[in-house]
């Protein structure tokens, strides 16, 4: 039997990204041999650069030589330490934090409610699709996902603008619009699909759009619970969903250039109509037989949904991490699809680590990616050419594997005091200014409370002890909590319109909890005269069974 040949198109795209990023892919490779040379070198160059910012004047960029030094005179950052300086470059345009003025801002949610804007150059957008175009060689070479269509799910690319009128949204977005014609031909949604404004027909036309071609054999998309919302979308509104793709016509609202709208195809209508009658449902599987890839996030709590498609999709797909990427950063980029060997952009970013147990015992003890361990676990501070200085993600990473003399890394989780069950990054204060202001307007006294981050339901449970005996309607409560969280964190907002979320539950604990709570910790080894609650947590890292304390109803 002869080896089946790639299609032409294929065949083309492979030997372009060939062309272009051989190079590139060595350049990185040659670099893991020595690390912490190629890291000292570019932030020598980082500061340099900016060396006459507003920023870099100020902490003495001129004199600094080495990471020790560098460690020295800038304390670590968070956002709010830095956003008067984005704010003020913005409005200005006086070099605060870069030398390059930004031309774009990624948005994302912020710890204090306000949205965080962060800055991106002009170079920094260029160094963004170089590595998503790296990435892209990578899944050519070791995969067969590019060989038909590819359902690429991104954010809004223009989401709004600053003061400044520089526009912010998503990046993955803005350069998914600007591929070269090469790529946008595989794509199965034109990009204007992420402007659909309402969530629940934005999920409608990428579902009609993805039922309505055959060969697809890649997905792209950050988080694997956006392709369960889409195929929880294909079997509740099947037969909606065919008579789609058979009219070619989308509900009232989507409001596609005449260039984007679905074509009619009472062919593939006709297919869909005869796979739902075989099965009675809809999966991946009967859809898109050819799948071969699936390219997403798959630490953290990502295993959950990535558990729930694995009876959908096709025997052999694979599953192909996407990268330790961030709003703030790309951090790793995955040279070797088939095995995923994901490597620090260590020549675009400047890293420091501290062990997790060191951190979260209050230690402060910096590493550098060649002093990392396999098989640890560590909180990664960032130094980008964008205008983040030694800036903590607040993110544990776990050293997966060695490639030459330097660590492949994984996200874990959020630190203390975040969660994220779906991207959302909901904050700890946050959740306290909600859930108090929640309770003051609704009359309720609270004595203890403490949310839950349940991965596997994909929802937050808020367990409470209230003081006094007043009843109150938990059900009231639970949407008040639900809404000021959807105001306060924008990403929450998007998850829960999308239905990635399920609305928060509450839970009412019996009288005494909360110091039973603090007493177990105590006994755990806590110091009690240090002891502090954690309002909110993961539910599988919660020592405590707060469900055995709750009252029945």
């Amino acid at each position: 039997m002869t080896k089946e040949r790639p299609p032409l198109h294929y065949a083309a795209l492979r030997a372009a990204l060939s062309l272009r990023f051989d190079g590139r892919y060595q350049s990185l490779l040659n670099a893991t041999g020595n690390p912490r040379s190629a890291q000292k070198a570019l932030l020598r160059r980082i500061l340099v650069t900016n060396a006459n910012t507003h920023f870099g004047a100020r902490h003495n960029f001129r004199q600094i030589r080495n990471p020790e030094a560098y460690r020295r005179a800038v304390p670590t950052k968070t956002y709010e330490d830095l956003r008067k300086y984005v704010d003020v470059q913005d409005r200005t345009g006086e070099p605060y934090l870069t030398a390059d003025r930004p031309v774009y801002y990624h948005r994302t949610s912020g710890t204090l409610g306000s949205a965080k804007d962060i800055p991106v150059t002009s170079a920094g957008l260029t160094r963004v699709k170089e590595n998503q175009q790296l990435f892209a060689y990578s899944v050519a070479r070791g995969t067969r996902a590019f060989e038909g269509r590819v359902l690429g799910i991104t954010g809004q690319a223009v989401e709004g603008l600053m003061p400044s009128g520089v526009p912010y949204g998503s990046a993955s977005g803005l350069l998914y619009k600007r591929m070269s014609k090469l790529v946008r031909r595989k794509y199965v949604l034109p990009p204007e699909v992420a402007d659909i404004e309402d969530y629940d027909l934005r999920y409608f036309a990428t579902a009609a759009f993805a039922l309505a071609e055959r060969n697809v054999t890649g997905i792209g998309t950050a988080n694997p619970s956006t392709l369960v919302r889409i195929l929880d979308l294909i079997q509740s509104e099947p037969e909606a969903l065919i008579e789609a793709v058979h009219e070619g016509r989308l509900p009232d609202g989507a409001d596609l250039p005449a260039e984007s709208t679905l074509t009619p195809d009472r062919g593939r209508a006709r297919e869909l109509e005869g796979l739902l009658a075989a099965k009675g449902v809809l999966d991946y599987a009967a859809i898109w037989p050819n799948l071969k890839g699936i390219m997403t996030w798959t630490g953290g709590s990502c295993g959950v949904p990535l558990r729930r498609l694995a009876d959908s999709i096709p025997a052999g797909t694979s599953i192909i991490e996407l990268g330790y990427i961030a709003s703030e950063f790309q951090g790793t980029v995955n040279i070797d699809a088939a095995e995923n060997v994901c490597v620090p952009t260590l020549l675009d970013n400047f890293f420091e680590f501290v062990e997790r147990e060191t951190r979260e015992a209050g230690g402060r003890d910096f590493l550098l990616l060649d002093e990392l361990e396999e098989g640890g676990e560590y909180y990664v501070f960032v130094t980008t050419q964008d205008g983040l200085y030694r800036y903590d993600m607040n993110d544990i990473v776990r050293v997966t594997r060695m490639i030459n003399a330097t660590p492949c890394l994984e996200f874990v989780q959020k630190g203390k005091g975040v969660t994220s069950i779906t991207g959302e990054k909901l904050y700890e204060k946050q959740v306290l200014d909600t859930v108090m202001a929640a309770t003051v307007r609704l009359g309720v006294s609270v004595k203890f409370f403490v949310m839950l981050a349940d991965q596997e339901a994909a929802m937050y449970t808020l367990y409470l002890e209230a003081s006094g005996r007043e009843p109150y309607q938990a059900s009231g409560l639970a949407n008040a909590v639900d809404r000021g969280l959807r105001e306060a964190n924008i990403e929450y907002d998007g998850k829960r319109g999308s239905g990635r979320l399920a609305p928060v539950e509450i839970k009412r604990l019996r009288a005494g909890t909360g110091g039973e709570f603090r007493a177990d910790r105590v006994a755990a080894g806590q110091r009690d005269s240090q002891f502090k609650y954690l309002h909110l947590q993961y539910a599988h890292e919660c020592p405590f069974d707060f469900d055995a304390h709750a009252e029945p109803g």
